[in-house]
């Protein structure tokens, strides 16, 4: 019971009751909130956002950030279609092949950002048009399409005609990441990276190493996102995931992670991922126009990191509790 009412108190417990709160009040509005095609369609477009903000939400705990997400992603898309379509690979080998080349571009920010000391939003903003240049000067912006049915089906499938497949790698991702962070020294090395830098490598946390591994998975899981995105289209764009990095720096922060690094978790990051897309997905049957929605997802994301900054810091309560209630 103390758990489940911790965890309500929380910026995701919190986030999590929106997130009810906003569909049941929509379903009573419109009717057509609670479908299985509606939830179908949500958890679908939310999974490829939640997989990278999984990413995300590990650089998050080390105090760092990754803006390149959503062009590894595409580099990595581009290339799965390329082994698949230009050279014939098997979709499964295409597949791993591709995410390969996630984990190294990962590890190229995680170079610069652990061993050179270099501010990961700069070196991340840099990589992000560096990666952004590559498929445009490969694909010349032009689509890669005839991608094979296999890979197409394994993005698209449904397992036992109600759970998508995309969901259930979601999830699967979800549970290994947990087990990670909670049960493995990698994991509590991750949490005491971002708590606090200098007693970590003081203590004999290999920092650096830490460091280039998070970055190295972060980038892995774009990839993951971008080539499944490509298979579900059955071809490549250009335009693949190019809001995910706004996208999955809010689903980590709307599920409770801390920009100041040490505080989040990954099933945090699948509520924060879904609020977004039930705010997308309302907005789209309430006939309201779309614009609206960068706006309303704006807005809660800084009311979220208000409400963390106000919860965590006595100094701020005090000055409120003075403003209210005069004491």
């Amino acid at each position: 019971m103390d758990k489940v009412t911790k965890f309500f108190k929380s910026t995701a417990g919190m986030v999590l009751l929106v997130t009810i709160f906003v569909g049941i009040a929509v379903h009573i509005t419109t009717g057509n909130f609670f479908t299985a095609y509606n939830i179908s369609t949500l958890t679908r477009a939310a999974s490829f956002v939640i997989i990278v903000g999984f990413g995300q939400t590990i650089v998050l705990l080390t105090g760092g950030i990754d803006l390149s997400v959503a062009t590894i992603g595409s580099v990595c898309g581009m290339a799965s279609a390329i082994f698949m379509v230009d050279y014939g690979i098997h979709p499964y080998l295409a597949i791993f092949l591709a995410s390969l080349i996630g984990i190294v571009l990962g590890g190229i920010n995680g170079f610069f950002i652990a061993y050179f000391k270099v501010t990961p939003f700069i070196v991340t903003l840099a990589t992000m048009q560096i990666y952004k240049g590559i498929v445009y000067v490969i694909t010349k912006g032009m689509p890669i399409t005839g991608m094979p049915e296999a890979a197409e089906s394994l993005a698209n499938g449904v397992i036992g005609g109600i759970l998508p497949n995309i969901v259930i790698i979601m999830i699967v991702i979800c549970l290994l990441l947990t087990l990670m962070l909670k049960r493995t020294k990698l994991g509590r090395y991750i949490y005491a990276l971002g708590g606090n830098r200098n007693c970590a490598k003081i203590v004999g946390i290999p920092t650096e190493r830490i460091e280039l591994m998070v970055y190295c998975l972060s980038g892995w899981l774009a990839a993951i996102a971008g080539i499944l995105m490509s298979c579900k289209l059955a071809s490549f764009q250009a335009s693949i995931g190019e809001s995910w990095q706004m996208d999955s720096i809010t689903a980590a922060v709307l599920g409770g992670t801390s920009m100041a690094g040490g505080v989040g978790s990954v099933v945090g990051t699948i509520i924060g991922g879904i609020l977004s897309s039930v705010i997308s997905t309302c907005i789209t049957l309430l006939r309201i126009s779309s614009y609206w929605e960068t706006i309303v997802t704006g807005a809660v994301v800084l009311i979220a990191v208000l409400i963390d900054a106000i919860k965590d810091n006595p100094v701020i309560q005090s000055k409120i509790k003075r403003t209210l209630f005069g004491k």
